[in-house]
């Protein structure tokens, strides 16, 4: 799969599947939002787990400090 720009995504060696184009870049922050505040609103457990999120921030801090 090549994905350009979240605009354009190509696939070679999938079945039924070559291409698909966008009007407009969806990277997914208004799905996230609304997940995040349906999440609450329900009382559902958050779409990223917190373990998750602290294990990336070690990471990113990691990398930045090497």
């Amino acid at each position: 799969m090549l994905l350009e720009n979240f605009r354009k995504l190509s696939g070679f060696g999938w079945p039924n599947f070559r291409k698909m184009r966008l009007w407009r870049q969806d990277k997914g922050h208004s799905a996230c939002v609304e997940a995040f505040l349906d999440a609450i609103g329900e009382g559902h457990p958050a779409p990223i787990p917190f373990d998750e999120l602290i294990e990336i921030s070690r990471i990113s801090i990691e990398l930045a400090s090497s």
